[in-house]
């Protein structure tokens, strides 16, 4: 095998296992992984990652991105334009408890904000950017999967209302309508935890990034608006 085909195929694979880590499409991991400049990063590091284990690749990988990537730029979807972000104007019982929610998937965003164009009678709907520079001093919570505990904790914000933990900031995957339909019979008590995720391996799922203090905003600058009609 070439040095080329054994990079190539190494790059795959760490591609398509950050998407999966990460709840990202394929492309949005190619796009950022580009972005980054990873792949030029595996080939330099070709001789010294094909002597590790994969898991130490995707440390490897995580590294690059953290080191390259401390402002990460993430998209709210909305059919409002607005200036300042106001926690209270939040709804209630949302997955990660009241809050100004974001995600990494610009498509994602432009999504919502169509969805609610919609349901609003809106003639338009925005696109928003900001730039988060993560701070240590942040308390923020990560879900890596759709497992018992992301169940557990999507149905104490939703049962209860509020905000039902003491997180700045909440990461992980989010409930579309296909998944949400299994959280409600979970909330509901007709599915046991086990059967809940059980059926939720089989759903694709996307990203949210959910922010819930001001202190968390102050970390959360605006960059610009895309509009749509």
């Amino acid at each position: 095998m070439s040095l080329q085909s054994d990079t190539e195929m190494l790059s795959v694979s760490a591609v398509e296992e950050y998407a999966t880590q990460n709840h990202i499409t394929v492309d949005a991991a190619y796009e950022l992984f580009h972005r980054q400049q990873i792949f030029e990063k595996i080939i330099l590091q070709h001789e010294y990652l094909h002597q590790v284990s994969f898991d130490e690749v995707m440390e490897f990988v995580y590294k690059e991105i953290q080191d390259k990537e401390r402002d990460l730029i993430l998209f709210h979807g909305t059919d409002v334009d607005f200036t300042e972000i106001q926690l209270n104007k939040s709804h209630n019982k949302r997955d990660f408890g009241t809050g100004f929610y974001t995600t990494i998937l610009e498509e994602q965003a432009r999504d919502w904000a169509y969805r609610l164009s919609l349901r609003n009678h809106a003639k338009k709907y925005y696109v928003m950017k900001f730039l988060f520079a993560e701070n240590v001093g942040l308390k923020i919570k990560r879900f890596d999967s759709l497992n018992k505990e992301w169940l557990e904790f999507i149905k104490d914000n939703r049962s209860r209302g509020g905000l039902q933990h003491d997180y700045d900031i909440v990461i992980g995957p989010v409930a579309d309508d296909n998944t949400m339909e299994t959280v409600q019979l979970y909330v509901a008590g007709i599915f046991n935890a086990e059967e809940a995720v059980d059926r939720l391996r089989y759903n694709k799922v996307n990203n949210q990034v959910s922010f819930h203090t001001e202190k968390a905003l102050e970390y959360l600058k605006f960059v610009g608006r895309d509009q749509y009609e």
